[in-house]
């Protein structure tokens, strides 16, 4: 089976019959997801599963595209799939470590990562995807061992990575890596407003990227992942770590369903400058609370 691997995005494309139908919606899908049209192309690869479940490709895409509207849940599932149908699938298991990283199975995401690197020994994205993972539970020789691996197989982000390694400066960023979420806020204004906002702080993978995770980890009224996307940044607050004693706070769009099941959106505030253990918005839950 011929597989080109499209570099932006990772969509895998086949040129084997399969059934005209289930070929003719795949190759749909594939046009919906590349212009990022994501909900058309998962019901256009729901189409093609259903005609031809046995291939594994169809199956693969459909949980990238879930997995880019943080529906990792299902993605997961779309992955154990993809596996079961090509065991051998270096990227079908680092996708899924990643859903489950996203869905706090920290072990199970170094467990598919290492699988990823027994298939192929220089898959630097593999080394590099255990790694984060490694240094978000404190294993930070295991981390640096993987980073050097990656940096040393050509991969360019691993660098900071290395030379962060290698840093001994005692005013090194303090790292927060944020796994779960086990506190609820007492009062509907924390996160909602910027008097109040949530301090994320630095993970391993950057101020942002923490704000994400803590945004991934949310859940609905309904147990439901949530959809959020960055507005701008605002709202001036003290801070040791900001620039000059200042630092500002970023808004976020979230998107979700309330307890009658109608789509809401709220903006949040949070801050990466400083952290405070985050807590779960008032109203809603987290991955596996019921």
């Amino acid at each position: 089976m011929k597989k080109i691997i499209l570099t932006a995005i990772c969509w895998t494309i086949w040129t084997t019959a399969f059934g005209q139908d289930a070929q003719k919606y795949y190759e749909q899908g594939l046009e919906k997801a590349q212009a990022g049209q994501l909900e058309e192309a998962i019901n256009l690869f729901d189409k093609s599963i259903e005609l031809k479940g046995d291939e594994y490709v169809a199956w693969y895409n459909r949980g990238i595209a879930k997995s880019m509207l943080y529906r990792y849940e299902e993605a997961l599932s779309d992955f154990e799939q993809t596996l079961k149908l090509y065991p051998n699938y270096k990227k079908g298991f680092i996708n899924r470590g990643t859903a489950r990283k996203r869905l706090t199975d920290y072990e199970g995401a170094l467990a598919d990562y290492s699988n990823a690197i027994q298939l192929d020994n220089n898959y630097a994205e593999a080394y590099y995807n255990r790694g984060l993972v490694y240094e978000m539970l404190d294993k930070k020789d295991s981390a640096c061992l993987d980073y050097n691996k990656a940096n040393d197989l050509g991969m360019k982000i691993a660098l900071k990575k290395v030379e962060k390694c290698n840093d001994t400066a005692k005013n090194a960023i303090v790292v927060h890596p944020i796994l779960w979420l086990t506190k609820t806020a007492n009062n509907d204004k924390y996160g909602f407003t910027s008097e109040k906002p949530i301090l994320a702080g630095t993970g391993p993978e950057g101020g942002p990227a923490n704000q994400r995770a803590y945004l991934d980890l949310l859940r609905d009224a309904k147990g439901k992942t949530i959809k959020y996307k960055r507005l701008s940044s605002c709202c001036d607050y003290k801070s040791e770590n900001g620039f000059l004693g200042l630092a500002k706070l970023d808004q976020y769009e979230i998107t979700y369903l309330n307890e009658k099941g109608k789509e809401k959106t709220a903006t949040v505030y949070i801050s990466f400058y400083d952290y405070d253990e985050p807590q779960i918005l008032f109203g809603f839950k987290t991955i596996g609370q019921k």
